[in-house]
């Protein structure tokens, strides 16, 4: 069964946003792997639907971000709310990312996907992260959805996962690798006086706990090691690969989509997605 591979490279800010909500804008069609990275540094906050599982629905929350994207530290750098549905438990209000173009994010759509059947793929996903530093002599461990390197007894995270379901019954599961992580930028933000429970770890400077590959590894090939995941996922998945470019009608409906979510205030300040026709 073929799967269409779409290397995407650097892209826009607005494309960027889109991305982790495609299948909210593109018809899926087939099983999808999009590999891609911005093409400047981005600040992304990440919010959507949730899912509660004392009540077994989907909520919402509408967190204010206005101290954020009105902060002068932050002045003049991309800031972007992407919309993503959130199935597993998590320990904050919203998460943040310094994405960068020395990171590279991974985007899996496959059909007839089930809840359990997403955790699984997000394993093997961090599996597969884990084995590519062990095999390179790196000393790694898997720590719930993230994967860190070790680096002189202290241990880092340099990778992430999620899933959620997706429509017309497919299932979203996505990665992350960091190469090179800009914590002067992430610190600037975990500085902002503001009352919301953002996703923050326990160290006065988050490159004690957050880190990039090149830093343990300066010779890791970043082509090489991104081509490796993207094989030995579609290996366990059993697909071949149809390489593919995105349609003119993708791309427009895609950066639409990035623009207004970095132009709407109600959505970006608020987290109000009512102007904005989601498929599910």
């Amino acid at each position: 069964m073929e799967i269409r591979y779409l290397d995407l490279g650097s892209v826009s800010p607005e494309i960027y946003t889109s991305l982790w909500e495609y299948d909210k804008v593109v018809e899926l069609k087939e099983p999808t792997f999009i590999k891609f990275s911005p093409e400047t540094t981005i600040i992304q906050f990440w919010q959507g639907p949730y899912w509660d599982e004392v009540t077994q629905t989907w909520k919402n929350d509408y967190t204010d971000l206005s101290n954020f994207y009105s902060a002068n530290i932050l002045r003049g750098i991309p800031k972007s709310r992407c919309y993503i549905p959130i199935e597993i438990n998590y320990s904050a209000e919203i998460a943040y990312y310094i994405a960068t173009p020395d990171g590279t994010d991974f985007i899996l759509y496959i059909p007839d996907s089930t809840k359990e059947e997403r955790g699984i793929l997000a394993s093997v996903f961090r599996t597969i992260m884990y084995d590519l530093l062990i095999e390179r002599n790196i000393g790694a461990k898997v720590d719930g959805n993230d994967v860190l390197f070790e680096l002189n007894g202290n241990y880092k995270k340099f990778s992430g996962s999620l899933y959620r379901p997706a429509t017309d019954g497919y299932g979203y599961v996505d990665n992350g690798i960091t190469y090179k992580f800009d914590f002067k930028l992430a610190n600037k933000l975990r500085e902002i006086t503001n009352e919301i429970n953002i996703k923050k770890f326990d160290v006065k400077d988050v490159s004690e706990a957050v880190g990039g590959l090149w830093e343990v590894d300066s010779t890791i090939d970043r082509d090489e090691l991104d081509f490796e995941v993207v094989q030995r996922m579609l290996n366990y998945l059993g697909y071949t690969i149809r390489q593919d470019t995105l349609t003119h009608d993708e791309e427009n409906l895609l950066f639409e989509r990035g623009h207004r979510r970095m132009t709407d205030k109600e959505w970006y300040l608020y987290g109000n997605n009512d102007g904005f026709e989601i498929r599910y």
